[in-house]
């Protein structure tokens, strides 16, 4: 028998239980207008009706917030079938509402993405494989064995390949054709690491490059790279990221 089934016989007799006590109530309140009745201590009964009120009402207020969708055609119906019917309307939304563990970790893992794309966002964006063949002036081939070999920064989203754009640049000063200078000497010292994490490098916020404080002020290897990178600086820049993810990481 489907699970829904069996919770809604079990709701149906807990219904008729709740007449019941309903009833004991009402008669105890006509008694207590003429004769003092006796004490009644709050026992399991009372807490089984009162859980059931409140489900009623969860269920009543559910049905309500779905608007008139398939409702009007539920009023002609008898007393046991619309109550049926009800039931049938309102658990499964009850149970959508339900945050459950496993709906609380998804949905921190979407709020968790999307703080990470904003980061990204606020570091330049991205660009797609077609923009950076063009950029780099290559085809969409090169680019993806660029990708593969680590020369260039990928993040996977939706089951496709982004480029965050700050490792891109027409300053030749600065890049490589068309990459910062830097970027591929970093990333092969960051190979075991994924997309994510290789990103986290660039754009985690520093006050210590070989144990000396640039001018006391944080910085990032975005940052570095973007001013251009001496063969000293960036060797200083290498091994922070060769100690990357241990306990001895600047």
């Amino acid at each position: 028998m489907h699970w829904l089934t069996i919770e809604c016989i079990f709701f149906m007799l807990s219904i008729v239980n709740l007449g019941c006590i309903m009833q004991t109530v009402y008669r105890k309140t006509r008694l207590g207008n003429n004769v003092a009745a006796p004490h009644h201590e709050y026992d399991d009964a009372d807490i089984a009706a009162d859980r059931l009120v409140n489900i009623i009402k969860e269920l009543a207020d559910g049905i309500r917030s779905k608007g008139k969708v398939n409702i009007k055609r539920q009023l002609a119906l008898p007393d046991n079938q619309f109550l049926m019917n009800m039931l049938f309307l309102a658990i499964p939304a009850r149970a959508l509402a339900e945050l459950t563990p496993e709906k609380k970790r998804l949905l921190n893992r979407v709020r968790s993405r999307a703080r990470f794309f904003d980061n990204v966002r606020e570091n330049g964006g991205v660009l797609n494989s077609a923009e950076v063949a063009s950029l780099l002036g290559v085809s969409k081939v090169t680019v993806k064995k660029k990708k593969d070999t680590g020369k260039l920064l990928a993040l996977e989203y939706d089951g496709e390949f982004i480029y965050p754009a700050f490792q891109f640049t027409d300053d030749e000063s600065k890049g490589e054709k068309g990459v910062l200078r830097g970027v591929t000497e970093i990333l092969f010292h960051l190979n075991h690491f994924s997309g994510v994490m290789q990103y986290g490098f660039f754009v985690q916020k520093r006050n210590v490059l070989d144990h000396r404080l640039p001018e006391g002020q944080e910085f990032t290897v975005i940052d570095l790279l973007r001013e251009g990178v001496s063969d000293d600086k960036l060797q200083q820049i290498i091994r922070l990221a060769k100690l990357f993810g241990t306990q001895d990481a600047a």
